[in-house]
């Protein structure tokens, strides 16, 4: 009897536990650590062919990057799924700007004017250069859908610093909306990026405003916290590689090759290797290409007379050769007007010896200007013999020193080209300096 009875109420106590209402389920909180940090691959583009103008079609086949972990927000009250709160990144550069495009998808845009809480995106830009060294500030640039009005300009400002720097447009569509951005690189720090990285990251916020006990819902393409986002740290955010000098050099070349010049004229049949190197020749604060091969300099780049992408070719008078080159540019006087100082190796007449030889150049009234060479060192080509000279130039002049160690008994060195050459300084001169008039463009 006893073990019936216990049965009974092993039984009673099953069915107790089989019927009792259940506890409401706490709902999961948004976390953004879930979301992956989404690097992009940006194509190059012509600046003057790129805008932020709403029209994609400039965009060619593009491929969205697409995030949809929820970092904020509660699944029981705020978010559905993708189709709810999404979104969609892709991205491309050319040699001023940065492009993107976003596209969200939304069920219930809230894009009212000044409306509290309304769906705003924020995108979170930083640049760095080759090395990883930061080029300047975290920035965060939001896009406010107070109202879209399809293709117009949207309110695009920055949270921190100049309000510059910075355009997009709006289109509101089936199931969410669509934007698109530039930033201008001098908004992201003073030294322009060139071959380092734009740090990249995406927030959308979303309020549907259908539930009394709604809160914020946010997605992103980086793990930040939408309580917080300037806390963000760069190696969190996504990375989009940038390599302008090569970029642009190839369109030059791929631009030069369809034109009418004959092929034995074209940029792409030099013999010798193209050496290229970039900085702002033209004083428009953009980064600008400087290559030389052979006999012939090309300086390329934006605002250079045109707001395209322009270059511009000198001919040296002096023969090509196959030598590689070295390019520098620098304010070799110290009037403020950058100089392009570009050195290589060149036989001398009687092929005994070679000389290491310098052109100066500049830049200025939208033309590019020779101003002088001179020869740095004369050396047997058996390694026996050397001379040197060193030159300081000042606003006013040109001091010319002979090297006390140089061979005294090498013959002078004769090179093709030498209009406007400074006379190599040999010890049987008998001078140990020469001053000369300094340089000044044509």
């Amino acid at each position: 009897m006893r073990g019936v009875i216990g049965a009974i109420c092993l039984s009673l106590l099953c069915s107790s536990v089989a019927f009792a209402a259940p506890n409401k389920e706490k709902p999961k909180k948004g976390n953004p650590a879930d979301q992956a940090v989404l690097d992009l691959v940006a194509p190059f583009v012509d600046d003057s062919n790129t805008k932020a103008d709403g029209d994609i079609t400039d965009w060619g086949n593009y491929k969205l990057t697409e995030f949809s972990t929820l970092m904020s927000g509660e699944y029981d009250y705020d978010w559905t799924g993708p189709k709810d709160l999404s979104g969609g990144v892709t991205a491309m550069y050319g040699a001023e700007k940065i492009y993107f495009y976003i596209k969200v998808k939304d069920n219930a845009v809230v894009s009212k004017k000044k409306q509290w809480k309304s769906d705003k995106v924020e995108l979170w830009l930083a640049s760095e250069d080759a090395a990883g060294k930061p080029l300047g500030g975290i920035r965060g640039l939001q896009l406010d859908l107070g109202p879209i009005v399809d293709g117009n300009k949207l309110s695009a400002k920055w949270l921190s610093g100049k309000q510059s720097g910075a355009e997009a447009v709006g289109y509101v569509g089936d199931g969410g909306y669509d934007i698109e951005i530039s930033v201008d690189y001098t908004a992201l720090g003073k030294t322009p990026v060139m071959n380092g990285a734009v740090r990249y990251c995406v927030l959308v916020r979303d309020w549907d405003q259908d539930d009394a006990n709604e809160d914020e819902a946010a997605v992103g393409s980086c793990p930040i916290n939408p309580k917080s986002p300037g806390s963000i740290k760069r190696e969190k955010m996504g990375k989009i590689a940038l390599n302008l000098k090569d970029a642009m050099w190839q369109y030059i070349v791929d631009v030069d090759r369809n034109h009418s010049l004959g092929s034995e004229k074209r940029l792409s049949s030099a013999k010798a290797p193209w050496q290229t190197e970039v900085a702002d020749i033209g004083g428009t604060a953009t980064p600008d290409l400087i290559a030389f091969s052979g006999d012939t300099l090309v300086i390329a780049g934006y605002g250079l007379g045109s707001d395209k992408l322009a270059w511009y070719t000198l001919k040296l008078e002096s023969e090509g050769t196959n030598a590689p080159a070295k390019i520098q540019i620098s304010d070799i006087n110290g009037d403020k007007k950058p100089e392009i100082v570009i050195t290589r190796d060149e036989p001398c007449a009687n092929n005994a010896m070679t000389a290491s030889r310098s052109y100066i150049f500049r830049f200025e009234r939208n033309a590019t200007h020779y101003l002088a060479s001179y020869i740095n060192e004369v050396r047997m080509n058996d390694g026996s013999q050397v001379m040197r000279n060193t030159y300081k130039f000042t606003k006013n002049a040109t001091i010319q020193t002979l090297d006390p160690k140089s061979a005294k008994d090498m013959g002078y060195c004769q090179l093709s080209g030498s209009s406007d050459m400074f006379e190599f300084l040999m010890p049987s001169d008998g001078l140990k300096t020469r001053v000369q008039p300094n340089i000044t463009s044509n």
